[in-house]
């Protein structure tokens, strides 16, 4: 284990890579596209992806000429570096990264504010709102990374979804749910839901 932290925590440009990775391990990406994200040469990311693999982190497999790497979601320590991750860079901001990159999605938010109480356990379930054409077999993931960085339970958490059109026509016929959604404590993490009501129905 000592070799472990020693090979983790020894380097900038793999604190970069993990910070990327770690927040999406849905996502698979190539060296290419880790150094147009990070702003780091592909040679200084190869080395550190060859560690990270190494040590069971991630692992890289060949598509069509590259080589792309995905997170071991299996490696016993994830949810603590994912925590660590979090910490680091605050709920908010790994949220809105893990959601970012849904297909589809035009705003997301939390019908909460962070941080959240302790005891969640005895409350209403926290609304993930997800608005967009966003393919049905996305959503329980992207639920899943938020319970994940909130470490509560799946089942503290309730996933709403509306695509857009759904979503302005029930704010413009004043429906209490959505009303109540965005007239309570919320948290915004990707786009604007206000926004979205504004503009004209297509």
């Amino acid at each position: 284990m000592n070799e472990f932290l020693a090979e983790l925590f020894s380097s900038k440009v793999r604190a970069a890579v993990l910070g990327q990775m770690l927040l999406r391990p849905q996502i698979a990406v190539s060296l290419t596209e880790l150094s147009r994200l990070l702003g780091l040469p592909i040679s200084s990311l190869q080395h550190e992806c060859y560690k990270l693999e190494r040590i069971g982190l991630i692992k890289g497999r060949r598509e069509g000429n590259s080589r792309r790497y995905r997170v071991q979601t299996a490696c016993p320590v994830l949810p603590e570096l994912t925590a660590l991750v979090v910490a680091a860079i605050g709920e908010q901001g790994a949220l809105a990264a893990t959601l970012a990159d849904v297909p589809g999605i035009d705003a997301a938010f939390l019908g909460a504010e962070l941080p959240l109480s302790a005891d969640r356990s005895v409350g209403e379930p926290v609304p993930v709102v997800l608005i967009g054409e966003i393919p049905l077999e996305e959503i329980d993931g992207a639920v899943d990374r938020v319970a994940r960085i909130l470490r509560q339970p799946i089942a503290q958490l309730e996933a709403v979804f509306y695509l857009p059109e759904d979503w302005q026509a029930r704010l413009a016929q004043q429906s209490h749910y959505a009303v109540s959604l965005m007239a309570g404590p919320r948290t915004n993490l990707v786009g604007d839901p206000a926004r979205i009501s504004s503009e004209p129905a297509s």
